[in-house]
């Protein structure tokens, strides 16, 4: 019989624990115990919410029961009582307790607080579903509205499954396919150091597979949008090598979540045959579906002016067709995908442009911005212009990109103000032919499908006189979706040259 008339039942691995606590001195009272409770809570960083009893046996039982959902909290208990009363013949037995129930860390509290910082404001709506799912009929409830991190400490108090694979980490996994795409990349890249770490690699692989899988389902609507996305930039500073790197995504129903394929480094002739012979592998295997293929190459600015539209799509042929006359083909800028810094403007812009297409149904001559073919631009008010006028979206550049690009210039003051739609021509942006053309592309109905215009341009000049070179052959437009990027995590292996 313990103080209050409690009863300490004979069984339960958490009341040998409790016994020993109801010999420690500051929780004899109410009071005393609810002081404990708020100074753990603050080591924690979180509210301890152990339920509260006036009988002294049953309130530390909730105490110790709620510090045992989560990994850090009984040595956090141990820490506190040490504070208070350290050294007692109480404290050694508790010790004693605590350092056998606690298991050995499977990551270091520094590797926790680094997801947790990568966590802070994702809020994920069915993270409770997720959790039942991961943890199983016998987990432990949780809160309501419990938080990704809270989840994530409860499911380490758990075993890991027949795969060995910790729940944590298939949570993880879980969150990553609901996250935007560069951030996924960061979630994936934490599991993939842990998994490897602890032996599981293999096992954390197949594990991530299977929810990618299960998230893009397949109900892609007929005629919807599906995209192979390439990322080219040389394979260092001073080589005539590139590396070519490749997603491709058929079904976004369930967001984007493209799959990425091998590397491959090669010279630019080889890397332009590597190019086709992959769509002309999404060609093949999407045969099946109604799907719209879209085809998008990420450049760094001293490759935005490659003619990449006007590379072949079929790998052999005796009678080549430019890519951009058989698909939409633009390319986007590699440089702003990976400055997190020039993120919010750009979304910023994007849904302003976005707004365009579904209200007006019209890009209005304000949101477009001309720059004067010929003349050096003057990047203080181009700068001051974009700060100015937020509604702008769309940037018809005086001249093309440079192949060594000074450390700014107009299409950098573009990037940074998150302008996502760039148009230039490739060789004279001040051709009266590409002036009018742009015009009629940019401010013509259904702003939205700007690509199928110029995919239907870049036709044309594929029909016309080779002597006279259509506009159509020089037409680059830069369609820039941050709701779409890829993040490279780690290059890889490069693939032998046919």
């Amino acid at each position: 019989m313990a103080e209050g008339g409690d009863v300490i039942p004979a069984r339960g691995p958490l009341w040998p624990l409790v016994r020993a606590l109801l010999r420690v001195g500051c929780l004899a009272d109410l009071n005393g115990r609810n002081l404990v409770v708020r100074i753990v809570s603050d080591e924690l960083g979180h509210p301890l919410l152990a339920e509260e009893h006036p009988q002294c046996a049953a309130h530390l039982f909730s105490i110790v029961e709620t510090c045992h959902h989560r990994p850090d909290g009984l040595p956090a208990l141990l820490f506190v009582l040490d504070q208070i009363e350290p050294g007692t013949k109480a404290m050694v037995e508790v010790r004693r307790i605590i350092t056998e129930m606690s298991a050995l860390e499977t990551w270091s509290p520094g590797e926790r607080r680094q997801l947790f910082a990568m966590l802070t404001g994702v809020v994920v709506p069915d993270i409770a579903r997720i959790y039942r799912f991961v943890a199983g009929a016998n987990a432990p409830q949780l809160r309501a509205q419990a938080t990704c991190s809270e989840v994530f400490l409860a499911l380490e108090t758990l075993n890991a499954g027949p795969d060995g694979v910790p729940k944590p980490l298939i949570l993880v996994e879980h969150l990553a396919v609901r996250v935007r795409p560069d951030l996924a990349a960061e979630l994936r890249r934490w599991v993939d150091e842990q998994a490897a770490r602890i032996g599981v690699a293999a096992e954390a692989r197949t594990v991530r597979k299977t929810i990618v899988s299960e998230s893009s389902g397949e109900s892609a609507a007929p005629g919807s949008q599906a995209y192979i996305v390439f990322q080219l930039q040389r394979d260092g500073p001073s080589t005539e090598l590139y590396r070519l790197c490749h997603w491709r995504q058929r079904d976004l129903s369930a967001g984007w979540y493209p799959k990425r394929g091998s590397d491959f480094v090669g010279e630019l002739d080889e890397v332009k045959h590597r190019v086709a012979s992959l769509v002309e592998a999404v060609e093949s295997d999407w045969a099946p579906y109604d799907v719209d293929i879209r085809v998008e190459f990420f450049l760094p600015r001293e490759l935005l002016n490659l003619d990449v539209d006007q590379w072949q799509w079929e790998a052999e042929s005796d009678f080549p067709e430019p890519v951009g006359c058989h698909f939409p083909v633009c390319v986007r800028s590699l440089d702003r995908m990976v400055a997190r810094k020039w993120h919010r403007q750009w979304y910023i812009r994007w849904k302003r442009l976005m707004a365009h297409v579904r209200e007006k149904n019209v890009l209005t001559p304000e949101a477009g911005f001309w720059s004067k073919p010929g003349d050096e631009p003057n990047l203080r008010q181009l700068t001051s212009h974009f700060e100015s006028v937020p509604d702008v979206v769309a940037h018809v550049l005086g001249a093309p990109p440079t192949v060594t690009p000074l450390s700014f210039d107009e299409v950098a003051v573009g990037l940074r103000a998150g302008i996502p739609v760039m148009v230039w021509h490739r060789a004279d942006c001040g051709l009266e032919d590409f002036v009018a053309t742009a015009k009629d592309l940019l401010h013509a109905e259904e702003p939205g499908r700007l690509l199928d215009r110029v995919r239907l341009v870049r036709t044309g000049a594929f029909a016309s006189d080779t002597q006279n070179p259509h506009v159509g052959s020089h037409l680059a437009v830069l369609w820039d979706d941050p709701e779409r990027v890829v993040v490279p995590d780690r290059p890889g292996p490069p693939e032998e040259v046919d």
